[in-house]
């Protein structure tokens, strides 16, 4: 049998901070992942120590779409073959996981090792979550299905807006587990061990082609300038749900997260192959005009637009 957990939240959440912390406290065990995400490029795998970790990829769009959910059931299966006894899912920043229960019930005959779903754990932004809740249905299904959440980043927000939030969450839910962070830092051990599957009516997901969010990837082979990088960053921050990636500049290679209005850059010392940075919005014609806007004012032509 293969213990399952799944780990959902919106972008820029916490979800492989979360995740790296799981692969600390199962280390002596045998696991595999896999790391979804919108983008062609896959920047959270980079992230992650592999280490004897087998892991999959699966990138353009969400596990629980019809886009690439051919792939993620084959996943589960190929995995099922191989020797683990914990599988951890880092789902993408807009997934919808109401239909995780019909899935595994779904490919259960093809699989060589049944599937022992846990439940799954949702991270929640505590400065950007009521700015988004509303507009987007996924983050409604994310608490609404999710056995343990974590309200993560709750240094940046005062008491008064914390309340609010917990109280929305458990306007969805009161059955979930519930806890209160900064950089996911929460007993893992507990966590895991409290953590349960939310049992609801059938429910297909409302992932759809239509519903995916705008995924645009800027990569370079150039040494860039990291003052002007930065006020590119800047210009497009607004408009963005999410930026991610790395980039080699004239301070050397650094890796970028950034998360509405927040922007942070940090020195890189693990692999790098080349300048890739990936930026998911809700507005993707107009991002695309942002972007060669402000490529033409601050870096001109050294950087690649990859739609």
């Amino acid at each position: 049998m293969i213990n399952l957990i799944l780990i959902t939240g919106f972008l820029g959440t916490g979800k492989t901070t979360l995740l790296k912390q799981l692969l600390k406290k199962f280390k002596d065990e045998k696991i595999g992942v896999i790391i979804n995400e919108f983008g062609q490029i896959n920047i959270d795998g980079t992230l992650i120590e592999n280490n004897g970790i087998l892991m999959k990829e699966l990138n353009n769009g969400s596990i629980f779409c019809s886009c690439i959910k051919e792939n993620f059931l084959s996943s589960l299966i190929a995995l099922s073959e191989e020797d683990i006894n914990y599988l951890f899912i880092e789902a993408s920043g807009l997934a919808d996981p109401a239909s995780m229960p019909q899935i595994l019930a779904a490919i259960e005959a093809r699989t060589k090792v049944k599937y022992n779903y846990i439940g799954s754990i949702c991270i929640v932004d505590a400065e950007t979550f009521l700015d988004y809740y509303d507009m987007l249905l996924a983050l409604h299904q994310q608490i609404a299905y999710s056995g343990a959440i974590i309200i993560n980043k709750v240094d940046l927000v005062k008491d008064s807006k914390l309340a609010n939030i917990i109280e929305k969450i458990k306007s969805i839910n009161t059955i979930a587990v519930l806890d209160v962070s900064t950089y996911c830092q929460v007993d893992i051990h507990k966590l895991t061990n409290e953590l349960k599957v939310i049992r609801r009516p059938k429910q297909e997901s409302s992932n759809t082609i239509e519903s995916r969010p705008k995924t645009i990837t800027l990569t370079s082979e150039k040494v860039l300038p990291l003052n002007d990088l930065r006020k590119l960053m800047d210009n497009l921050k607004e408009y963005s749900y999410r930026i991610k990636g790395f980039a080699d500049t004239d301070d050397g290679v650094i890796y970028i997260s950034g998360v509405k209005n927040h922007i942070e850059i940090q020195p890189w010392e693990g692999s790098f192959d080349k300048t890739k940075i990936v930026i998911i919005s809700a507005v993707g014609i107009k991002m695309v005009s942002l972007i060669t806007k402000a490529l033409n004012g601050v870096l001109k032509q050294k950087i690649n637009i990859n739609l």
